[in-house]
């Protein structure tokens, strides 16, 4: 008996939390969704392109990924960025290290 019991609470408790939880499929959204009122004149690449240089150009300059530059981007183009800024990096380090080389001999 004690069993039935103990059990029968855990199922209502765990009712009661999911019935909580739901969402009911009649309500109405609190905010409507915004849709876009203008479109840019600016094609959508080019601008994804100058953010990226802009978001690189900064962590070369040693702002960060946190720079304004960088801030507006998403995760795949902060990514790139960092990925040029990278290749900045270690192209310039080949640079220093021919020079180097070079006057060396």
């Amino acid at each position: 008996m004690h069993r039935n019991a103990t059990a029968a609470a855990v199922l209502l408790a765990a009712s009661l939390t999911l019935a909580g939880c739901s969402n009911s499929s009649d309500s109405k959204p609190d905010k409507p969704t915004p849709t876009p009122s203008a479109t840019s004149s600016v094609p959508a690449a080019t601008s994804t392109a100058d953010a990226i240089a802009a978001c690189t150009d900064a962590i070369v300059a040693g702002k960060g990924q946190d720079s304004p530059e960088c801030s507006k981007l998403s995760a795949d183009d902060a990514f790139k960025a960092l990925q040029a800024a990278n290749k900045r990096g270690r192209d310039a380090l080949q640079s220093a290290i021919a020079s180097a080389s070079s006057a060396a001999q």
